[in-house]
C-alpha cells in the first residue's frame, strides 16, 4: 500500500499505466464526470488496461465494511470530495473467505478488520492484491464522499 498527495506521485516511478493514471487524476475535468465507469486505456483485444469507477455514496458505519481484495487490478483511490477511514491490513493465508474471488469482478472479500487509516480529500491510496482494504468507513463529520477508484491491469 502507498499513501500520499498528487504532489509527489510523479516520484514514484511505477511504471506507465501508473504515470497516465496519475495524469488523469490531475486533470481537473475528470473531477466533474458522472458517476460510473470510463474506460481511460484498452488493449487491441479489449482487455481494460485502465479505467477510472467514479463513485458517490454515504459512508457506513465499521460493521458494513468488509475487507476485499483483487488479483488482476491494483486501485487507486482518491477523493475529490470529502473524507473517510479505509481499513487495511495485508491480505494473509489465515484470513477466512467471507465472499470467494469472483474472477469476472476481481473481487472477494475476507473476514476480519483492518486498522483504519484516515482518507481525506487529495490524497491517495494505492492498493495492491496483497492489501486487504475496507473502503467507506464513516468518519465524525464526513458522511458522503465523492470518489474515483482507478483499476490498473497488472
Amino acid at each position: 500500500m502507498i499513501i500520499d498527495t498528487l504532489e509527489n506521485a510523479g516520484k514514484l516511478n511505477l511504471g506507465p499505466l501508473f504515470d497516465k493514471a496519475f495524469a488523469w487524476l490531475n486533470d481537473p475535468a475528470n473531477a466533474t464526470l458522472p458517476t460510473g465507469h470510463h474506460v481511460i486505456e484498452q488493449a487491441a483485444d479489449g482487455t481494460e488496461l485502465l479505467y477510472a469507477n467514479v463513485q458517490e455514496y454515504n459512508t457506513r458505519a465499521p460493521e458494513d465494511c468488509s475487507l476485499e481484495y483483487h488479483r488482476d487490478y491494483v486501485d487507486i483511490q482518491y477523493l475529490f470530495e470529502g473524507c473517510e477511514a479505509i481499513g487495511y491490513r495485508p491480505l494473509t493465508a489465515d484470513l477466512e473467505e467471507l465472499k470467494p474471488y469472483n474472477a469476472e469482478s476481481d473481487i472477494g472479500f475476507v473476514k476480519g478488520e483492518g486498522a483504519l487509516v484516515p482518507f481525506s480529500k487529495g490524497t491517495f491510496f494505492v492498493l495492491y492484491p496483497q492489501d486487504a482494504h475496507a473502503p467507506g468507513h464513516r468518519v465524525p463529520g464526513c458522511d458522503k464522499v465523492r470518489k474515483v477508484v482507478l483499476k490498473v491491469r497488472l
